[in-house]
């Protein structure tokens, strides 16, 4: 049997007019009540002292009544488990209050005591009697916030959009903000939820703002927070960069908690059910232009439900001009990476090699990359800068090299050829010969060798061993290594005489008629 609810309102309706002297039943007929609801409102005034002519009770009294009025049998007699569960609610409550135990938990502990209760009933005995899950159901009011002071992001799923063109559908997701004060939101689909991707979502939503607020809140996005902490959150490197370049403060909300945010998460069903679905779209970029559209004309035009108040108005006149301005460019979106500096002098960053001073070989430094350059730290030091390159490209700087080290680096024989001519004419003579021709660079290694003659046994006698190396016309360093070594460079090489040079050469010279053959003549027929 279902009863009728006795409401506050007929309580005080019925206790004013039998003040007023009406009938039982003349209450009845003008409030709806039944006459017996009524004798019991009457006989609950009686008891608090309240007569036909005495004036209108006090809160305290009316408070008393309206607490003794229930429905009738509303008294129900308790259940078996709850009987049983009586004797130990001490006990309960000590676990749930004091040792912070599960309910799961209390429910082993008292099964291994012999209670053997289903867990649903030791549910609604803790709620009943306990307060066991009630903490969470209350709620305050925040504070409503300042123009251009806050603003809420999050993503939310929109749903499928199949491409002109693409074989499958794909999952929008809306990059959402709505900020704390006029309520107005602004919407960005986007089919990823990278870091590039969210940076352009925030420079698309400053532009269609005209400004940036000074606080926002966001949520847990893997992207922009290496480290979700309720405390101590941890932000990743280039999104607070972002930050400090727009000047506004990020504010994570706490894991799994959406009241951190209510504004844009209300948002985000509005967004789904008004604007994306039922709609035809041809791709992502038709979704996007026409979601600022709406942002504009639909969501910011309607009468907001907690504000009651129009959304763009509000911007417009009151929010617009307390946000920061936009100065500068669009945010150049870096890249960071921890690279080790090689024995080679380089580091890897994307597929590029870059290189470092010597003093930092075997050092972990941290590369940041953008369009146009890349910039070497190390402890948040600045140590080298290069331009960007494009993948499997390389950019050496030869100074970073130690001395020595650069011209062999370089392929650079004009060096070796300098070093050798100060060293004796002979010797730059020799080298310049040796290093000429169209690749000069295959006979580096001898250039160098004979660099290290000089140091192993002096410039004078490398110059006299380049100068007789020259006049038997020997470019080979390892015969002026051999000329060294046996010490030919200051042996005097003996003039030959000339009349027995002239017989040298006649000794085996013969007529030209020699040569002529004697078979037949010149009037002999060649037949």
């Amino acid at each position: 049997m279902a009863y009728r609810e006795v409401r506050r309102m007929d309580i005080d309706q019925v206790i004013r007019r039998w003040l007023a002297g009406e009938k039982i039943r003349a209450i009845a007929r003008s409030t709806g009540a039944d006459r017996n609801t009524v004798r019991r409102i009457v006989r609950c005034a009686e008891k608090e002292g309240i007569g036909r002519e005495t004036p209108w009770p006090d809160e305290g009294k009316l408070q008393v009544i309206r607490q003794r009025m229930g429905r009738p049998g509303a008294t129900v007699a308790a259940s078996e488990p709850e009987q049983q569960l009586k004797p130990q609610i001490e006990q309960i409550r000590a676990w749930l209050d004091k040792d912070h135990l599960l309910l799961s938990k209390v429910h082993e502990l008292l099964a291994r005591q012999g209670l053997a209760v289903s867990y649903s009933s030791l549910y609604r005995f803790a709620r009943k009697w306990c307060d066991f899950g009630t903490a969470s159901a209350i709620t305050v009011r925040r504070a409503e916030s300042l123009p251009g002071e806050m603003a809420e992001v999050d993503f939310g799923r929109l749903g499928p959009l199949q491409e002109l063109g693409s074989r499958q559908p794909r999952m929008v997701h809306g990059f959402i903000l709505t900020l704390g004060y006029s309520r107005l939101t602004c919407v960005i689909p986007v089919f990823k939820q990278d870091l590039p991707t969210i940076i352009d979502c925030f420079e698309r939503v400053w532009l269609f703002l005209g400004g940036c607020p000074r606080r926002v809140v966001l949520d847990g996005m893997k992207a922009c927070i290496d480290r979700a902490d309720p405390y101590t959150p941890r932000f990743n490197r280039t999104f607070l960069e972002y930050a400090n370049y727009r000047s506004f403060l990020p504010d994570p909300a706490r894991p799994r908690h959406p009241q951190d945010k209510p504004l844009v998460e209300n948002s985000v069903a509005y967004t789904r059910e008004r604007f994306f679905k039922g709609e035809t779209f041809m791709d992502l970029d038709d979704v996007a232009r026409r979601a600022l559209v709406w942002c504009r004309e639909v969501a910011g035009r309607r009468i907001h439900g907690t504000t009651r108040r129009v959304p763009l108005e509000v911007f417009e006149a009151e929010e617009k001009s307390q946000l920061i301005p936009l100065q500068g460019e669009r945010f150049d979106t870096p890249t960071w990476a921890l690279c080790k500096v090689h024995p080679d002098h380089h580091v890897r960053f994307a597929q590029v090699l870059y290189s470092v001073p010597t003093r930092w070989i075997g050092c972990q430094v941290d590369v940041r990359g953008d369009r146009s350059m890349v910039r070497i730290y190390v402890r948040g030091e600045l140590i080298k800068t290069h331009e960007r390159k494009l993948p499997g490209q390389r950019s050496t700087d030869y100074t970073d090299y130690p001395d020595g080290r650069a011209p062999y680096a370089l392929r650079w024989p004009h060096y070796y050829c300098k070093r050798a001519r100060e060293l004796g004419a002979a010797a730059g003579d020799f080298t310049d010969k040796l290093l000429s021709g169209e690749f000069p660079w295959s006979r580096l290694r001898q250039a160098q060798k004979l660099l290290r003659l000089a140091e192993r046994y002096g410039a004078a006698r490398l110059d006299a061993a380049c100068r007789r190396a020259l006049d038997f016309d020997l470019l080979d360093v390892y015969r002026i290594q051999r000329i060294l070594e046996q010490g030919l460079e200051s042996q005097s090489e003996p003039q030959p005489i000339v009349g027995q040079q002239a017989a040298l050469e006649l000794k085996f010279l013969r007529p030209a008629e020699h040569f002529v053959s004697d078979q037949g003549g010149p009037d002999a027929d060649p037949a």
